[in-house]
């Protein structure tokens, strides 16, 4: 089994921690894994112009390519992002509209996939998960899991064994689902 996480922050902090918890706790099930930071990936904008939906390949020449070749090999596929203005940070929001690639050529239908989230107040938090859960409609993954903890500071949850429990009990619970 392989897991590839994609941490939308663009600073190391709760959402990071959180992703390398679960991969950790995955890793001592004896299964590969991939943490991808996108604040250390060069991914340009998607310009809408729509040529991937007949070529099914982004005409973009920049790090997309790695980061699409580990999605389509992964058995899961974690999404981390914390909140930001209501949503995914700007930069995770960049990388789902670069996955419009997959609407056509379907190579992540079925992918099962998890999210984690972080913010400041959990209703605030449910509208970042509900803004993945509207994306299996146009790229057909299945949604297994998500996770939403509430942070105000950087270390707030890697010092909370309460949150660290709830992590590790995720973990077990995506890990189960494969």
């Amino acid at each position: 089994m392989k897991i590839v996480a994609v941490c939308g922050s663009p600073r190391k902090g709760n959402t990071e921690f959180i992703l390398k918890r679960v991969l950790t706790q995955a890793e001592k099930s004896e299964i590969n894994t991939d943490l991808i930071l996108l604040r250390n990936q060069r991914i340009e904008f998607c310009d809408g112009c729509l040529s991937c939906d007949s070529s099914f390949v982004c005409n973009k020449r920049d790090d997309m390519q790695m980061v699409c070749s580990k999605l389509e090999d992964a058995d899961l596929i974690i999404f981390g992002s914390p909140t930001y203005f209501d949503n995914v940070t700007g930069m995770m929001k960049n990388f789902i509209d670069r996955l419009n690639i997959y609407v056509e050529n379907k190579k992540l239908r079925d992918k099962k996939v998890a999210i984690i989230n972080v913010g400041q107040d959990i209703s605030v938090n449910n509208k970042v998960v509900k803004y993945f859960e509207l994306l299996p409609g146009c790229l057909e993954f299945v949604i297994v899991g998500d996770l939403s903890l509430i942070a105000k500071d950087y270390q707030d949850i890697e010092n909370d064994n309460e949150k660290i429990a709830k992590i590790d009990e995720f973990t077990k619970n995506i890990i189960g689902q494969n």
